[in-house]
């Protein structure tokens, strides 16, 4: 009985990250940077250049903050309190958007494309904050060898409430509500999903941690370039998410490029979400034993394989029917690699400095987020056809790196057999010789 009651609180805790997730998935089926955001904004009369730096404002500015947050966070054993502080804000920011949508719309046009953008990028920015506390709270609570199973219930069963967000963005869409109150009430359905998932999430029980050493701001940069010198798995792990995310530079213009090229009605990103989310559910359980079993290298590599795949069919497809197919390969190779490269990144981290991994990954990872900014200015210039052709090349070469992660294989291994995720225990001996090898070895 007492073991039983020790475990209800780490039981408790994982099934409300899992519900969290669930939440997040079916919110951001309704505010999706390419098939929701970026019509939004092609209706509004926006150029190209806005509609490719909203997944540049997303991701860069949830990744910028996360090294300066990690630094403040190293050395503190609760996290959750910083989680907390931030939830508000993302809300507000949303609600703001959807306020804009309703009463603002294309009656000042400018105005309303300035509102999403702000609230995009606050909304980005807290969530940085938040992920921090969020990835190193999972790690304490979830297990290394469950992270699969975790990663595939929040994201598959979430996808079936994307699935329904997919069937009531269609309906909505392709209904005779005017613009843009249809896509004012799309954004407050995803208002109120994130929010209660945001909520969800604030109710975790997080056991207090091992705490890392309390670094002033500039040390921690003066350390960063000896880290990445000595920790070889944490530099072949950066490099490849770099060219990794860096070939996702044509992912916001596939919607747009079956609006305007394939003449795809509106509706068809309603389809496009409901493809897309059923090809993720698939591609979740698919790759939750692998990763269980320790091989997240080998769950990345085909996730870069399908990314590699993505391009090639959106240069073929003929018809916006075909099209959708761009989205299955796109939902699972995105799927596959999501679930991987954070168990990889648990698996190198040390539990003290796991803040400052998670964080200089995800700051390091937002470099790559200005490219798709980069293609919107382009694309008039060089078209979709070059545009799908750098992505495929990109994605060619992440690839071929990925095949350099030996070390990092028997890293994750290691951490499997050592649970470290799961009480926090120190390092075995297996696994400090494992470490001790990936550190000598280029």
């Amino acid at each position: 009985m007492p073991l039983m009651r020790r475990s209800r609180p780490k039981d408790r805790n994982f099934w409300l990250g899992v519900v969290n997730g669930i939440l997040v998935n079916g919110g951001e089926a309704f505010l999706h940077s390419g098939l929701v955001l970026a019509p939004f904004l092609a209706l509004l009369g926006a150029p190209s250049v806005l509609i490719g730096l909203v997944p540049t404002l997303r991701v860069g500015g949830s990744f910028l903050p996360q090294l300066l947050v990690a630094n403040r966070l190293s050395h503190e054993p609760l996290k959750m309190p910083y989680y907390n502080l931030t939830s508000g804000l993302r809300i507000g920011s949303l609600a703001l958007l959807t306020a804009a949508a309703f009463f603002i719309g294309p009656e000042r046009p400018g105005l309303t494309i300035a509102v999403l953008l702000v609230t995009v990028t606050v909304n980005a920015v807290a969530g940085g904050v938040a992920g921090v506390p969020f990835a190193d709270v999972t790690a304490k609570v979830v297990p290394h060898g469950q992270l699969g199973t975790f990663w595939a219930l929040r994201n598959s069963v979430g996808g079936v409430v994307a699935l329904g967000a997919g069937w009531a963005l269609r309906a909505i869409l392709a209904s005779d509500m005017p613009f843009p109150t249809n896509f004012g009430l799309v954004f407050l359905v995803g208002t109120l999903l994130c929010g209660a998932a945001y909520l969800v999430f604030s109710l975790v029980r997080e056991p207090p941690g091992e705490a890392g050493v309390k670094r002033p701001l500039l040390r921690m940069f003066r350390e960063i370039p000896g880290l990445l010198r000595q920790d070889v798995n944490l530099r072949r792990f950066l490099r490849v998410r770099l060219l990794g995310l860096a070939a996702l530079l044509a992912e916001p213009f596939y919607g747009v490029y079956a609006l305007e090229r394939l003449a795809a009605p509106d509706s068809a990103m309603g389809l496009y979400v409901m493809v897309a989310t059923v090809a993720s559910i698939v591609g979740n359980f698919a790759v939750r034993r692998p990763a269980n079993k320790g091989f997240n290298v080998t769950v990345l590599q085909v996730g870069f394989a399908l990314g590699l795949l993505t391009p090639v069919l959106a240069l073929l497809a003929g018809s916006w029917q075909l099209f959708s197919l761009v989205f299955v390969l796109s939902s699972v190779g995105n799927a596959a690699v999501g679930i991987a490269a954070w168990n990889l990144l648990y698996a190198i981290a040390p539990p003290g400095d796991r803040p400052l991994y998670i964080g200089l990954s995800n700051t390091v990872l937002a470099l790559p987020s200005v490219a798709p900014v980069v293609a919107g200015a382009l694309l008039s210039v060089v078209g979709y056809r070059a545009l799908f052709g750098v992505a495929l090349g990109l994605s060619l070469l992440t690839l071929a790196f990925s095949f350099r992660f030996a070390a990092l294989r028997a890293a994750d291994q290691a951490a499997l057999r050592a649970e470290i995720g799961a009480d926090e225990q120190p390092p075995t001996e297996e696994h400090a010789q494992a470490a001790g090898a990936a550190l000598t070895s280029d």
